[in-house]
Parts: structure tokens; C-alpha cells; sequence
């Protein structure tokens, strides 16, 4: 294998465990054994070692010697820290946006609440997080005010593990796609006010799922700093 085709491999198989942490594939605290990765991918097993490298660099895995790898827990402290100034900002950009929303964008809004119930039907839960933000991102879009935007979506890559909770709990995926109907309908009706308060309640929803998670694995989930 040329340096080339290995430094491809490698990011090929780094995005893969990246994707596959952030959307719950993988467990917090699950093991991950570099062996079985590596026939997973059709490598040897040392690609899978560079990409577990920067999986650590990112936060995502612990690699301790003689323990191994795993994925690094949630940290709820910070998740709702960051969360707390989220729900705040999205409610804002959600109010503005209900004043500029036209017909088209309704349109395109309800075409994510469509294919979010798909993928629901078909229990391929691991795609609602992605969904899930996309709807969000063409509610925001909207806001007229691009330093907010952008400062919203700052905040979500801080918070992409959070995405995982629809495959680590299905039944929040339902929840969600109820909140996007009920979100889509005050739009509808030209009440950006409800809209902003539906967007604040399923935050703290998304939070109140992930304490109950953890705490059915037994995982604090809390900064031990």
C-alpha cells in the first residue's frame, strides 16, 4: 500500500468511527476492538490505529494501555452550559424567521419533517440526528441575522454528540418528530412566539433524555474536573 492509499484508508476509516460515534452506532463507554474494526473495514490494522489516534485527539475515544479503547462518556455538565445559551439563541432566530418565512420555506421545512418519519417507519434511527439539524439549519437560515446563524451552528458542533440520542433512544425520535410538527404548524400559522418556546422545550427534552440515559447505563456523565 502506497503512503497515498494508506493516509485515504485511514481518513476513510476516521470519518467512519467519527460518523458512527457522534450518531450513537457506537455506546458511551463501549469498547472498541481495533481487531474486529479492522475486518469491519477490510484493512490491516494499522489505519485503524492512526484513525483511533485522532478519534482520541478529537475527545470521542479513551486509549489506556492494557485497557484498551472506548468511547469517552457525554458530558452533561457541559452539554447543558452550552445548551442553556442554545436555547436561548434558537429561540430568537426561530421568532425572526417566522417574520421573513414564506411559502416555499414551508415547503422545504415539511419536506424534513417527510423524510424524518421515513426513516422513523423504517427504524433507521441513526439518521434522525442528521435530519433533526437540518431542519433546524433551514428554520435558522431564515433569521435575517448571519452572526447568529453562525454562532448557532458554532454551538451545535460543540455539542454533536448529542445527535447520538435517537439511536441510543428511538423513542426520542418519535418524541422529536412530534416537536417538528408542532414547530411546523405555529410557523404555519404565522405565531413565532409558540414557535420559539416549542424550539426551547425540545432542548431541554434532548437534555432530559440524555440524564435518563446515563443513568440507565449507570454512567454519571458529569465533569469529575
Amino acid at each position: 500500500m502506497s503512503v497515498r492509499e494508506f493516509q485515504t484508508k485511514n481518513q476513510i476509516i476516521y470519518q467512519a468511527l467519527k460518523k458512527a460515534i457522534i450518531g450513537g452506532k457506537y455506546k458511551p463507554m463501549e469498547r472498541m476492538v481495533i481487531s474486529e474494526m479492522a475486518r469491519e473495514f477490510g484493512s490491516s490494522e494499522i489505519p485503524v490505529r492512526e484513525a483511533l489516534k485522532k478519534l482520541e485527539a478529537d475527545g470521542l475515544i479513551h486509549n489506556k494501555p492494557y485497557v484498551g479503547c472506548r468511547v469517552t462518556s457525554l458530558n452533561l455538565d457541559e452539554l447543558e452550559e452550552i445548551y442553556q445559551v442554545r436555547s436561548e439563541l434558537e429561540g430568537l432566530a426561530t421568532r425572526l424567521a417566522a417574520q421573513r418565512i414564506e411559502e416555499s420555506d414551508l415547503k422545504a421545512i415539511q419536506d424534513k419533517v417527510d423524510e424524518m418519519e421515513k426513516v422513523i417507519s423504517k427504524g433507521h434511527y441513526e439518521h434522525v440526528g442528521r435530519i433533526n439539524r437540518e431542519f433546524h439549519k433551514r428554520i435558522y437560515a431564515l433569521c435575517g441575522n448571519e452572526f447568529l446563524f453562525k454562532t448557532i451552528f458554532e454551538l451545535w458542533d460543540r455539542t454533536n454528540r448529542a445527535q447520538g440520542i435517537f439511536a441510543l433512544m428511538p423513542e426520542r425520535s418519535h418524541q422529536s418528530l412530534t416537536e417538528h410538527r408542532q414547530i411546523l404548524k405555529a410557523l404555519r400559522e404565522g405565531n413565532g412566539r409558540l414557535a420559539g418556546k416549542l424550539i426551547i422545550k425540545q432542548k431541554e427534552e434532548v437534555l432530559k433524555s440524555m440524564r435518563q440515559y446515563l443513568e440507565s447505563q449507570g454512567i454519571e456523565g458529569r465533569s469529575t474536573a
